[in-house]
């Protein structure tokens, strides 16, 4: 069952972000408990000063657009008088903390730290180092940032604030062990019944227009089984920091069917990937290989690089967009030394969209990609163009039970007569529809059972084919 999008950020992941955020934002009740403190300040003398070296902006006016939550306004109006007034504790510190909560944690960290250095007065001191170490911790400096937190606790802060600090040291050590080193396996296993394992025509004979009606080979006729389908999976993750990190994944997999071994499938994918990005975008650049064995002989090998993006926006949404380009070519061993004339590169665009609404998740994916022959001569049939969409719907019945609907629809044309049917360009239209259930029996081991329905339509008859199966099986994640 596909994920939502893609690749480098899971929906858990992206729910953990916004219970992070939600948690930096109750910061903000810290911020009423020296407000008091701050306006008297504000009232110092300033008599002494000549008009060319007077602050331009008062303090009064930030601290009231904080009160009303107004932070990129305030951030606005300190940022025009900046130059005159920083050094002053009565307006670094609301300008601090209106440039932490604007978005701006770095001018923060700045200003803030002048108030904890300097400021003589042993409240608001404290004050300016609370609002410091959330500074430091929105920057990652995740040491100065405990540090800090660890020092306000130990003056016995109100309640309220002695519980903030505990949570955001709680997201410290979460963030730390999100930035180790880490490595996971899994292993998948389905049993199942296929009626078509082969994907080939049900006909026996086939018109051609050069010598007529020919009899197919049995191979070359739908061939129903039974199967045993396994499959490994591996992947390493090394965070360089909060934003980036190095991803490499291998999964191997097993098709094997039980009354004949024509058909069996090994399968073995390796990926490397860089990521970077923040709570919004996600980004990813890297390389693949693929090595396809057919019957245990070598018949299909791929190399191709990559780009995606992800946006985790708002109100449960999540667009999604991939482009790759592909080498793919096809092992002369396999019992045809012409097997090279159907080798391509390939080249595919994806775009996605996800939608969370509730305990429904819905998922659009339209693609497109063109696959270019590597030797025209003899094999530019082989060239083709093929468009698709693709929907899924996820319905989160209970924790532990999730059913699937998954469907397809794809349009296929190449780019020249089959060297066989030489009087028509071959066209296909595949239709198929799955549907599923997910049971997670524990955190790490679930139980799943698929059945899907295919059907190619091609205007070359030999190319016509529908399939039934189903499956069931289950995935243990170590």
């Amino acid at each position: 069952m596909p994920e939502p999008l893609g690749s480098g950020v899971s929906i858990r992941q992206l729910r953990n972000e916004r219970h992070h955020l939600q948690l930096i934002r109750a910061g903000k009740l810290m911020n009423k408990f020296c407000m008091l403190l701050a306006a008297t300040l504000v009232m110092a003398p300033m008599a002494g000063q000549t008009a060319e070296l007077t602050c331009p902006v008062s303090p009064l006016d930030l601290d009231s657009l904080i009160s009303q939550q107004q932070f990129q306004q305030a951030y606005e109006l300190a940022d025009t008088g900046l130059n005159l007034c920083e050094g002053e504790a009565n307006f670094d510190f609301p300008y601090g903390l209106a440039a932490l909560e604007a978005g701006f944690p770095n001018e923060a960290v700045y200003a803030l730290e002048r108030v904890a250095a300097m400021e003589g007065n042993s409240i608001m001191r404290e004050r300016a180092r609370l609002e410091l170490a959330r500074a430091y911790f929105v920057t990652n400096n995740l040491a100065a940032a405990e540090t800090l937190f660890n020092s306000v606790l130990a003056a016995s802060p109100p309640e309220n604030v002695r519980q903030n600090i505990l949570a955001f040291l709680q997201l410290i050590e979460s963030r730390r062990d999100s930035q180790q080193p880490s490595f996971s396996w899994a292993i998948t296993s389905a049993i199942g019944s296929d009626d078509n394992i082969n994907s080939a025509t049900s006909n026996s004979l086939i018109d051609t227009p050069l010598i007529g009606l020919i009899e197919l080979n049995p191979d070359g006729q739908e061939t129903d089984d039974q199967y045993l389908s396994t499959r490994a999976d591996m992947s390493y993750s090394l965070p360089l920091d909060r934003n980036r990190s190095l991803t490499a994944a291998v999964n191997l997999t097993r098709l094997d069917n039980f009354s004949t071994d024509q058909f069996d499938i090994d399968s073995l994918r390796a990926e490397v990937a860089y990521g970077w990005g923040n709570r919004s975008h996600r980004i990813r650049h890297g390389f693949s290989a693929n090595k396809i064995n057919l019957d245990r002989n070598g018949f299909q090998d791929s190399f191709g690089v990559f780009t995606s993006w992800q946006y985790a926006g708002s109100n449960g949404w999540y667009p999604s967009a991939t482009g790759s380009y592909s080498r793919i070519r096809y092992d002369n061993g396999s019992g045809s030394n012409m097997n090279h004339l159907r080798d391509v590169n390939q080249l595919l665009i994806s775009t996605g969209l996800t939608k969370i609404h509730g305990t429904f998740t819905h998922s659009l994916n339209f693609y497109h990609a063109y696959e270019k022959p590597e030797y025209p001569d003899g094999g530019e049939h082989n060239g083709r163009r093929f468009s698709g969409l693709a929907y899924s719907l996820q319905y989160r019945w209970r924790p532990q039970h999730t059913p699937y609907l998954r469907t397809t629809a794809q349009k296929v044309r190449h780019d020249s007569e089959h060297p066989v049917f030489f009087d028509s360009i071959r066209a296909d239209e595949m239709r198929s529809i799955a549907a599923g259930w997910l049971w997670q029996v524990r955190e790490n081991f679930s139980l799943t059972a698929e059945t899907s329905i295919t059907d190619n339509s091609s205007n070359i008859e030999l190319f016509d084919y529908s399939r039934f199966k189903y499956q069931a099986g289950f995935r243990y994640q170590f």
